[in-house]
C-alpha cells in the first residue's frame, strides 16, 4: 500500500480540530504549513492525504502536550460521524451484523486498520490490527478507534457498557481522566488492541433497527468501497448524503454541503443527464417500497419519514411512480 495514495477522512481532522479549540490552542499552531488556516465542518465531507493528515496529528499531539489526544479525538464522533457506515450500523438487525459490516467495509472510513473477529471462551472478540505500520501513530490511532468502536456500542446497544472490555496494546496514560470508559472495563499492555464482549449479544436485537434503511445504505457502502479509487458521481454522493441525513433538504442546502452554489449543482447533475428533483424521486420511491414491503410501519409513519406533509400527499406520489396505493401494494407484497 502506498503512503501517499492513502486518503483519510477530513471528520477525524474536524473532531481533532474540535479538542484543539477546547483546549484553547490556536490554530497556527499547529497547522502552520499545511496550507490550511482552520478546519472546519466543510472538512467533513473531505479526504485528507496521509501524509498530511499524519504531520497534523503529530503536531497537535506535541502542541497540546497530550499523548491521550486520541481518547479526546474517539469521544466526540458518533455512529453519525461515520457516514453512509454508520447509518447502515443504525439500522442492522442485530450487533452480528454490526461487526460482520464493520469488518467488511472499515477501509472507507478508517483505512489504516482492519478488524477481524474471533470468538473464545464464550467471549467475541473484535481485533484490530496495522494495514501499515503506524509507528508514532500507532498509539492515538488505536486510542481514537477503541473509543469510537465503545461510544457506537453505545448508541446500538446501551445494555453492554458493563459487560464491555476495551483491550489496549499499551501501558495506561498518566494522569489521564478515561471519563466514561469506566463504566466498562480497561485493559493495557495487552498483546493486541481488541473489544471483548460475551457472545449472547451478538444475537440480541438492536432497538429501532430498520430493513429499509440498512438495505439502501449497505449497497452505499458495497458501492463506496469499489469506487475509493475513483471520483464518484454526484448523483451517488447525495444518494448517500439523503441517506446519511433523517431529512430531505432543497437544493440549496444540498449544494452548501459540497461547497457550491445551488446553480453550480444543478449543472453538474444536467452533465450527468439528471437533477436533483428525480434524485430525491428515486431516493424516496425506493425507501417507500422497501418499507412497505419489510416494515410494519404505518402507511402515515412512512410517509412522515419521507417528508410529506400527510399521507395524502405520499399516496399521490406512490400512485405516480408504481401505479396503485401503497396500501394496495403493501398487500400484494406480504
Amino acid at each position: 500500500m502506498n503512503l501517499n495514495d492513502i486518503k483519510i477522512p477530513g471528520v477525524y481532522l474536524f473532531a481533532l480540530s474540535e479538542c484543539m479549540d477546547d483546549f484553547g490552542i490556536e490554530p497556527f499552531r499547529w497547522l502552520k504549513g499545511s496550507g490550511f488556516t482552520k478546519i472546519d465542518s466543510s472538512f467533513i465531507e473531505s479526504s485528507i492525504d496521509f501524509p498530511v493528515f499524519r504531520t497534523l496529528v503529530l503536531r497537535a499531539v506535541r502542541c497540546s502536550k497530550n499523548q491521550a489526544l486520541g481518547i479526546s479525538v474517539g469521544h466526540r464522533l458518533s455512529l453519525q460521524s461515520h457516514g453512509v457506515l454508520g447509518f447502515a450500523l443504525m439500522n442492522c438487525d442485530n450487533l452480528l451484523s454490526a461487526i460482520k459490516l464493520v469488518e467488511q467495509y472499515i477501509s472507507i472510513r478508517m483505512p489504516l486498520v482492519k478488524l477481524t473477529v474471533n470468538y473464545q471462551n464464550g467471549l467475541f472478540i473484535a481485533l484490530l490490527e496495522e494495514n501499515i505500520p503506524l509507528n508514532d501513530l500507532r498509539i492515538i490511532i488505536f486510542d481514537a478507534i477503541l473509543v469510537t468502536i465503545k461510544a457506537a456500542l453505545d448508541q446500538l446497544m446501551p445494555s453492554l457498557k458493563k459487560d464491555l472490555t476495551l483491550c489496549f496494546p499499551y501501558a495506561r496514560h498518566k494522569n489521564v481522566p478515561y471519563g466514561n470508559l469506566s463504566e466498562c472495563t480497561l485493559q493495557f499492555n495487552e498483546p493486541a488492541a481488541s473489544i471483548q464482549f460475551s457472545q449472547h449479544y451478538l444475537s440480541e436485537p438492536i432497538p429501532f433497527a430498520n430493513l429499509a434503511g440498512y438495505l439502501e445504505a449497505e449497497m452505499l457502502c458495497s458501492k463506496e468501497l469499489k469506487s475509493l479509487e475513483h471520483e464518484t458521481t454526484y448523483k451517488s454522493k447525495i444518494k448517500q448524503k439523503l441517506l446519511e441525513n433523517t431529512e430531505f433538504p432543497t437544493q440549496t442546502v444540498m449544494a452548501s454541503w459540497f461547497n457550491m452554489t445551488s446553480r453550480t449543482l444543478h449543472r453538474r447533475l444536467i452533465a450527468e443527464g439528471t437533477s436533483y428533483r428525480e434524485i430525491l424521486e428515486e431516493v424516496k420511491q425506493a425507501l417507500a417500497i422497501t418499507y412497505l414491503a419489510n416494515s410494519k410501519m404505518t402507511i402515515k409513519e412512512i410517509a412522515y419519514f419521507l417528508g410529506y406533509e400527510d399521507d395524502r400527499n405520499f399516496s399521490r406520489a406512490f400512485k405516480r411512480w408504481k401505479g396503485l396505493s401503497p396500501s394496495k401494494y403493501r398487500s400484494l407484497n406480504l
